[in-house]
This record gives C-alpha cells, structure tokens and sequence, in this order.
C-alpha cells in the first residue's frame, strides 16, 4: 500500500499536465464548434469525398456539421493520440526508472516481494487511466451542454470504455517493456503508440492493408466506429487487445521476478 500511494504520488504532475492538456484542446475544439458550424455545413460533402483522407478519419462516415460527426473526426483524434501517449509514458517508465535512477537497491532493502513492487506500480496505472477517462466524460459532457449540443450518452460512453481498453492495452505493452529495460526512457513508450496510431490509418486507407486493424488498438477505439454503430466495438481487435493486455502483464510479472536488478 506504502508504495502504491507513492507511485500515485510520483505520477501527479504528469497527470495533471497531460489531462489538462488534452482536455483543453478537446474541450477548445467544442467550444468552437458553433463558430465554425455554418462553414462546416458547406465543406461536409468535399471532405467525405477526399477518398484515403476521408477514410483515414472517418469523414465519410459521419458529417462533420453536426457535433457527433465533428467529435468522431476531430475531438476523437486528439484525446484518442494523447490518451495514448500519456498510457504508454506510464508504462514505459513505472519499472525502469528504478534502475536508471539507481533507487532499486533501496527499493528491494524494503519487506516488499517483487510481485507486490509490481502490482503496486501497476495498480496506480489503472488508477490513472480510469480518473483520465472519467474526468474526461464530465468534460465532453459539461462543454457539449454549454454550447446546447448534446452527444449520445450511450455512444460517449462506449468510447470513453473503448479508450480505456486501448490505453490499458498500450501501457500493459509498454509495462512489460519497462519491466526487462535497465534505463527509463520515454522515447519507445511514445513512438509505440504513434506507430500504432499511424498503422490504424493505413488500415483504414487501403483494403490491402485491413489485417492491420488486429494490430493496433487504435482500430477498436475510433471515435467514428464507435459514433457509428452507437457505442459498440469491433469484437474481434477488441477481443485480441485484451488478450494483448493480459500476456504482456503477465511477462511483466514474469520478467521481473527473474530478472537480475542493477542497483
């Protein structure tokens, strides 16, 4: 418990500019929705006819003049890139960064196993991720209502626990990563999660391409997919990730508990 309250505590400032950060721009791009509603009305048809680039964000999908339709296309990419972000930089850095910052030595001197070392540090993650995506639904919710929009409770909801999902999946990766790593380095955690980002939009471009929807997790977790079919997921990349997600957090408990620590 000692620990994992440190972990929550160690955390804080990251996740306080990461959620501010994105919820901004989230709930900036809102805001401005009806400024920029007459416009949108006019461009709706061109861009839902722009081939590869309407795919990749699902612009042929939903129309962009209503705010469902601009929250799927829009406002869904940013929180779905930073949520992503801010999962893999937890999980790429809660194992290593005892070692690269030469705190094991004291860490293991403590009556803690390295299964408990790990379920502490893991825990606070989820806790995380789960106040991240919480506050983010009050915030979509309380900034659609200022404007006098509304969004689909039932399809906001299956995106913000489709999000949830897809970080876990990608802080679990980048947690048993962090697990056989010596040093604490965001630079892997961060460019996992823009390849598997950019992976989801070849997919999405080119039939040719399609199996690599069972790759990434950003493929059950986009905004529009889910606008579109009223909060419900793709069974089968869903069903994989969190298959994904529980592997790689067992190899985490695994290569912890067997690994050779550098003081």
């Amino acid at each position: 418990m000692t620990l994992y309250k440190h972990e929550l505590k160690m955390n804080r400032l990251s996740f306080i500019i990461w959620l501010v950060g994105v919820l901004a721009m989230s709930a900036g791009c809102i805001f401005l929705f009806p400024l920029i509603d007459d416009s949108m009305a006019d461009m709706s048809d061109a861009f839902a006819s722009m081939g590869g680039f309407s795919a990749a964000f699902g612009m042929d999908k939903l129309s962009i003049n209503t705010l469902e339709g601009f929250f799927g296309t829009e406002i869904g990419t940013i929180f779905a890139l930073g949520g992503g972000m801010y999962s893999a930089l937890l999980g790429i850095s809660a194992l290593s960064k005892e070692e690269s910052g030469h705190t094991a030595e004291f860490l293991h001197t403590l009556t803690l196993g390295r299964c408990r070392i790990v379920t502490g540090k893991l825990l606070s993650i989820l806790i995380y991720l789960v106040l991240f995506d919480v506050i983010a639904l009050g915030v979509f919710t309380g900034s659609a209502a200022m404007i006098g929009e509304s969004l689909s409770l039932k399809s906001l909801m299956g995106y913000i626990l489709a999000q949830f999902a897809a970080q876990t999946e990608l802080a679990s990766v980048c947690f048993a990563l962090s697990a056989s790593s010596r040093r604490s380095s965001i630079g892997p955690g961060l460019g996992i999660a823009l390849v598997l980002y950019v992976l989801d939009i070849v997919a999405r471009i080119t039939d040719k391409a399609e199996f690599l929807k069972y790759i990434t997790p950003f493929s059950f977790s986009n905004a529009t997919d889910v606008f579109v079919n009223k909060g419900s997921v793709e069974a089968v990349p869903l069903c994989i990730g969190i298959c994904v997600t529980a592997i790689s957090i067992f190899a985490a408990y695994f290569i912890y508990r067997n690994k050779d620590i550098a003081a």
